[in-house]
């Protein structure tokens, strides 16, 4: 079985990228996915985001094997109603938080995604979508720093975090300190390099790694080959494409 724990639906502002369910659905059979993690892709520029949210959740509303993770903004006001308005749908696994993008400090989550947990939902945050070099000349955003969510996720042992598009050089100064949270998983979708996997689960271990796509952003046949490219031993390979997202997300999966 394969979980792909970020993958996207919705146009994307500066560039002829959509993602479409019908695409989605075609990349899932193509490649055997059996279960997607899904969020609105327009949704990091937008400033009110029941429009993207809600799209996403009325395509995938009813579809086996489709979970959303919608995003919330804590510079609005009615970030809390929001969670609670998304943790009552059956597909929501967790909200999708966005700090660059939406313009607050990732320090500034803690209460946010203490408020998700106690819903049940996990917190994912996404440091960046692409390389900083390929953005517009008048668009800065730096990433999140990666360090601020491992001691985020330090404070909070009781909220499930997920990091969507860490680079394999953030996360291998903070290895030590991530091997030690059981509470912190990352995605690969932005894991790249020669034996980029290998490396990541050696420094890493095998236990805090999300297999994903980052579709339709990326291709997803590159993920499959440097998963395929690590040669992970069974057990490895078993936790790292399903039984971890699995788990960070309480996904109702066999």
């Amino acid at each position: 079985m394969i979980v792909d724990a970020a993958t996207y639906l919705g146009p994307w502002p500066f560039r002829e990228i959509e993602g479409k369910p019908a695409g989605l659905a075609r990349m899932m059979r193509g490649f055997e996915v059996s279960a997607a993690v899904v969020s609105p892709l327009d949704g990091l520029y937008h400033q009110y985001l029941a429009g993207p949210n809600g799209r996403v959740l009325k395509q995938i509303e009813g579809k086996e094997g489709l979970f959303a993770a919608p995003l919330v903004s804590l510079r609005m006001a009615d970030w809390r109603e929001r969670i609670d308005e998304y943790a009552a749908h059956p597909q929501v696994k967790a909200v999708r938080l966005a700090p660059t993008f939406h313009g607050y400090a990732a320090s500034d989550a803690k209460g946010a995604a203490e408020w998700a947990a106690k819903r049940g939902l996990a917190v994912a945050v996404q440091l960046r979508m692409l390389d900083e070099r390929f953005h517009p000349v008048f668009l800065e955003l730096p990433p999140t720093p990666l360090a601020e969510v491992v001691a985020l996720a330090a404070e909070t042992p009781k909220v499930r975090w997920v990091v969507s598009a860490a680079r394999l050089g953030e996360m291998l100064p903070l290895a030590e300190s991530i091997r030690k949270l059981s509470n912190l998983w990352l995605d690969t979708s932005h894991v790249d390099g020669l034996e980029c996997m290998r490396r990541a689960c050696k420094a890493l271990g095998a236990g805090r790694l999300l297999f994903s796509t980052c579709w339709p952003f990326f291709y997803a046949k590159s993920a499959f080959l440097k998963a395929e490219e690590a040669e992970l031993p069974a057990r490895e390979a078993k936790r790292f494409l399903a039984a971890n997202a699995a788990k960070a997300f309480r996904l109702p999966v066999k």
